[in-house]
Parts: C-alpha cells; structure tokens; sequence
C-alpha cells in the first residue's frame, strides 16, 4: 500500500526548507524521493535556490583546481630533485674491512641508483601531466555533461506536465 504524503509531511518540508536543509537531504530525512520532495514543494511555493548550490560548488571546484596546482607545482619541483640527484654527485656511504664507517663522493649515482631516481622522476613527472589534463577539460566530458542537463531539463518539463501528484500513487 502506497504512503500518502500528509499535512505532518508538509509542515515537516516546510519546518525543514526554512532551516535551509537542502533537497536531498529533506528527502533522505523525511524517507522520500527527491522527485516527491520536489513536487510537494513546488506545490506549496517552496523554491530551493539553485543559485546558492551553484556559486557553493564553483567555489569548491576553484579551490580544487588550486590544490591541483599546488600538487602538480609539487609533483614537478619532485621530479627536478629526482632528476638532479640522478644526474649529479652521489655519496656512498658504508663500512671498510675492519669495520670504520666510510663515505666518499662519486660524480654520478651507482647505475641502480640512478636508475630508481630516474623512475621516481618520471612517476613524479606523468602525475604533474595527469593534473596538468584535468584542468585542461576534456570535450568528452563536458559533452556528456550537457547531455545531462538537457535530459534533467526534459525530464523536469515532462513531470511538470504529467503533475507532481500522480507521482506518488506509484510511490515514488
């Protein structure tokens, strides 16, 4: 048997709207889908400020990409270091016949280590061009994108059109 969503229901969305909770979460609180929470907003005069959501996730994702940045700035000054340390003097340390502990500068790493510096440089260097791609864009992904939002927008319009109460009948 189909719930019905009742006058308790509305004064909860209602209480909940005005605390800025957003509509997902009015959903997951109240045990409702989020087209229901939507239909019955609508029908009361309620909005949810998409505009707020929207300026809220352009801040997120500038400071994402900083961070990225910041990352890929990192990854880079690492791969500089590697590569140095690969390419320059090296000092091997270790212990004689008898025992002393002896050090002494070489004028490059011995090849196994030159070899490891060497991959951990251009691990360092593919995980700076993996950040450098992401803040690139990629067509693909904004084409799907906006296929998406024009799907979301038509399947807006055919809701509104159908009307927000004949949705609960089938329990959604």
């Amino acid at each position: 048997m189909a719930r019905t969503f009742s006058a308790q229901d509305e004064q909860r969305l209602r209480q909940l709207h005005a605390d800025g909770v957003s509509r997902n979460e009015i959903a997951r609180q109240m045990g409702w889908s989020v087209g229901t929470i939507t239909n019955h907003a609508q029908h009361l005069g309620l909005s949810f400020d998409r505009e707020a959501v929207r300026a809220a996730t352009d801040a997120r994702q500038v400071d994402l990409k900083d961070q990225r940045q910041q990352a890929q700035q990192r990854a880079m000054d690492h791969f500089n270091l590697m590569l140095d340390r690969a390419q320059g003097r090296y000092r091997l340390t270790g212990f004689d016949h008898i025992g002393n502990f002896v050090s002494q500068y070489v004028p490059e790493p011995p090849a196994k280590e030159a070899k490891d510096l060497t991959t951990a440089a251009m691990q360092a260097l593919n995980g700076a061009l993996k950040l450098a791609q992401v803040d690139a864009g990629d067509n693909g992904r904004e084409n799907a994108r906006g296929l998406l939002a024009t799907l979301g927008e038509a399947m807006s319009t055919a809701a509104r059109e159908l009307g927000g109460d004949d949705a609960d009948e089938y329990g959604s």
